[in-house]
């Protein structure tokens, strides 16, 4: 059913869209007939703003009225559809101006019992939305518990599950437990190419990598990529990114050396001798180390400080460049990076 944007159909909308409201508040028996009504109108082609807006209105009237609206469940799903499924989930920004109230927080339990990978989608793309009036609403962090465990994912919810990951934080999950979390990162597998705001990975990864669970189960390929967000994209690493020395001496100490590489190499990057979080000694002696117990290491850290040198206009520490002559003696005029 196709109808034409204009302002004629967006009266007639806001008049469906008020009677509607009175049937649910009153409980009226004509309430259902709203779920067929709805069911067509989830179907509509074009899909204005308005309608957005006004879909987002119904999900709190039928949660404030869910405990005696006659087909509550439907109804909040539909509307749901309704709002959101035609929107691509790659796009943050909405044209439709939404309001979060307290009501809307209840969706969270009655979206996600039902199980449905794309209604769970409208939802997440709705709570993670923006647009010149509204943002994600302060309870965006009930939905950590829900997605811990949650699967298959479809394509869509895949997607709307890592923005929502960006949009918490590691805080939230960190408290209902680290290794779930870990354990849905490992099934989204997530890569770089994968987040829009690189910036929101950044300080994630960062913040698993310097918590004293993270530390021990965040797996290597994850490290990795922290490397290669350092290299590639230094400036999203500079200023307030904090430093917790714990990380280092927990990885030793476990004698991961494969992590401790990608760390050491971060720190070399982003906390270099000088910057008063690290001490030249300190990074000396991990990183002779690290050659100690695998001798390519210096190689591959030399590689990285050439990559992140050009792409940060910045000069490889002179303290990592005597670490290349000890490890690797050479003539005077030949270059040892």
């Amino acid at each position: 059913m196709l109808l034409p944007t204009s302002d004629h159909f967006d009266q007639i909308l806001h008049q469906f869209s008020q009677a509607m409201v009175a049937a649910i508040h009153t409980s009226q028996p004509q309430c259902r007939l709203l779920r067929e009504l709805l069911t067509r109108l989830a179907n509509l082609g074009n899909r204005t703003s308005h309608l957005t807006r006004i879909a987002y209105e119904w999900c709190s009237v039928v949660c404030e009225n869910y405990s005696h609206a006659i087909d509550g469940k439907d109804l909040l799903l539909l509307s749901l559809k309704i709002g959101f499924r035609h929107i691509d989930p790659k796009d943050h920004w909405v044209e439709a101006k939404l309001t979060h109230t307290n009501h809307h927080k209840q969706m969270a339990n009655i979206v996600f019992e039902s199980g449905d990978d794309e209604t769970i989608a409208d939802l997440l793309h709705v709570w993670t939305s923006y647009s010149r009036s509204h943002g994600p609403p302060p309870w965006l962090g009930i939905c950590a518990r829900y997605l811990i465990g949650l699967q298959p994912f479809s394509l869509r919810l895949r997607q709307l599950v890592i923005r929502t990951i960006m949009s918490i934080g590691y805080q939230e999950f960190e408290q209902i437990g680290v290794e779930g979390f870990i354990g849905l990162l490992n099934q989204l597998h997530i890569s770089i190419e994968d987040i829009d705001h690189k910036g929101d990975w950044v300080k994630l990864l960062l913040d698993i990598a310097q918590s004293s669970e993270g530390v021990q189960h965040l797996p290597h390929p994850y490290w990795e990529s922290l490397v290669e967000l350092a290299v590639s994209y230094p400036w999203l690493l500079e200023g307030g990114s904090k430093y917790n020395p714990h990380t280092m001496g927990s990885l030793e100490g476990a004698e991961e050396w494969d992590k401790l590489e990608c760390w050491v190499g971060i720190v070399w990057m982003v906390w270099p001798p000088g910057c008063g979080k690290t001490t030249e000694e300190d990074l000396q002696h991990i990183t002779l180390l690290l050659v100690h117990q695998q001798p390519g290491t210096i190689q591959k850290l030399g590689q990285w400080m050439e990559r992140w040198s050009k792409r940060s206009s910045k000069d490889i520490p002179e303290a990592f460049q005597q670490i290349c002559k000890q490890v690797y003696p050479k003539p005077a005029d030949q270059d040892v990076l």
